[in-house]
């Protein structure tokens, strides 16, 4: 079976996006605090991307966590920021009974609306390239191979 090749992405905040829904962002000390959503979020790993190793490796360095529900106030979506300087999205997931519901598209608008807040010069991503159309119409761009995500930033803006 083939691998479907990954992209790096990058946006720059510079406007407020509408949401199509709302999402809650909150620190990783909140979310912590939602057991529910805590285990959501381990089910929706496990089930959906089979690599809790990568997430345990990459948890440590999460600082904020968006969060959508559904009209039952579930958790339906997920969206995990790690923050060193510039912000790095490491997993978007979404129930899989949910999807096509434009979740994943509000949660990456929000936290993008919450980077711009907190002056986040660039928020960066790695995905699968079938995930193009999404992440494409939030508002990041394709880093092409060789050149570094500053070099794009000066291309768009």
């Amino acid at each position: 079976m083939a691998t479907e090749a990954e992209l790096h992405y990058f946006c720059k905040p510079v406007r407020k996006t509408p949401v199509e829904s709302a999402v809650e962002f909150v620190p990783v000390q909140d979310f912590l605090a939602d057991e529910p959503a805590c285990k959501v979020l381990w089910d929706l790993i496990g089930t959906q991307f089979r690599t809790r190793s990568k997430f345990l490796a990459i948890w440590s360095a999460v600082r904020y966590v968006a969060v959508h529900r559904d009209e039952n106030v579930e958790v339906d979506g997920l969206l995990l920021v790690s923050a060193p300087v510039n912000w790095q999205i490491d997993y978007v997931v979404v129930r899989s009974d949910r999807r096509g519901h434009r979740i994943a598209s509000a949660l990456v608008k929000a936290t993008l609306n919450q980077a711009l807040l907190h002056q986040v010069p660039y928020v960066m991503l790695t995905s699968k390239e079938s995930l193009r159309p999404l992440y494409q119409g939030c508002g990041f761009d394709v880093i092409t191979p060789g050149m570094s995500p500053t070099q794009g930033l000066a291309a768009t803006g």
